[in-house]
């Protein structure tokens, strides 16, 4: 006993000092984080440096334009039909696959034997690439040979033109961006399914509540960060979705899937107007930003709602 007093009171002394002097943490830790901003910050202020530059690939010229190229894109009627094709995309994305989320984590949260397994096949989607995915996808709800329409014609219906009809062409890309990105948010919300305490449940059921009931007022509240992290994680990536939707229909028929990423790679590809294209990169970064607080906020809120009950 008597030895293990100056242990505690060195472990105690090492605590103050460390609270004392903050300075020693950030100095040890700055050389990772210097390169971690490097890294992620470089590409970021490049672009939002290029986009104060009227630069095209056919003129010599560069001159400094400040905000003009960001008042070229607010003036397109393109940029907000393509940013209203966005919102919709992102929205069904988001629905879709926080639901599917959240059934297949509950699913797979009640299968004690093979859980590794079951976790190795729900992420096999996301090894795929998104390219890989949007050809398989444009196979599967092909107009005359797709799975769907088979099965429709088998039962005597008429096929559905999946990829030639505007709105059927949102919901097929919806679909495969979904089916590409859903085993990590499948992953965030079983690993908080998974650090509940199993007491509350097995208390819920001896006061008779059912086991969507047992869900929806201990479950999903008590999981409210592990679902804002798949949300931020699902908008995210439909936010800058691209190959996917170049792949599976281009942005048509009639632009119907050309959203806010189609748009930049248009502007920087077939105009070859470099400056707008990367203003066009400042304001998707700046709306991802946006969505990522806003999310945050909101699970903040509700959590601070939920704590106050």
């Amino acid at each position: 006993m008597a030895e293990s007093e100056p242990t505690a009171s060195a472990a105690t002394s090492t605590t103050i000092v460390g609270w004392q002097r903050p300075w020693i943490a950030y100095l040890s830790s700055a050389p990772a984080l210097i390169a971690v901003a490097v890294i992620l910050a470089f590409p970021v202020l490049f672009a939002a440096w290029q986009s104060l530059f009227r630069i095209r690939l056919l003129e010599d010229e560069e001159p400094f334009v400040g905000l003009g190229n960001y008042v070229d894109v607010f003036s397109e009627a393109q940029f907000w039909s393509a940013l209203g094709r966005t919102a919709v995309f992102v929205g069904g994305v988001i629905v879709l696959g926080l639901t599917l989320s959240v059934l297949f984590a509950f699913a797979l949260n009640r299968v004690i034997s093979g859980l590794r397994f079951n976790r190795g096949l729900a992420i096999l989607p996301y090894i795929v690439s998104s390219v890989a995915a949007a050809l398989m996808f444009r196979t599967l709800f092909d107009g005359d040979f797709g799975f769907p329409n088979q099965a429709l014609e088998f039962f005597g219906f008429d096929g559905v033109p999946w990829l030639s009809n505007r709105v059927y062409a949102m919901i097929v890309v919806i679909i495969a961006q979904v089916w590409t990105d859903l085993p990590l948010a499948l992953l965030f919300v079983l690993g908080g399914l998974q650090t509940i305490d199993k007491q509350l449940t097995e208390a819920a059921k001896v006061d008779g509540a059912s086991g969507w009931r047992s869900a929806l007022d201990i479950s999903l509240p008590l999981i409210a960060p592990q679902l804002a992290l798949a949300t931020v994680w699902l908008s995210f990536k439909a936010v800058t979705s691209l190959g996917t939707v170049l792949a599976l229909t281009g942005g048509g028929p009639a632009d119907a899937t050309q959203l806010l990423t189609l748009e930049m790679v248009r502007l920087g590809f077939d105009e070859f107007d470099t400056g707008t294209a990367m203003a066009m990169v400042i304001i998707i970064f700046l709306l991802n930003a946006a969505l990522t607080l806003f999310y945050l906020r909101l699970q903040r809120k509700f959590g601070m709602k939920e704590r106050s009950k």
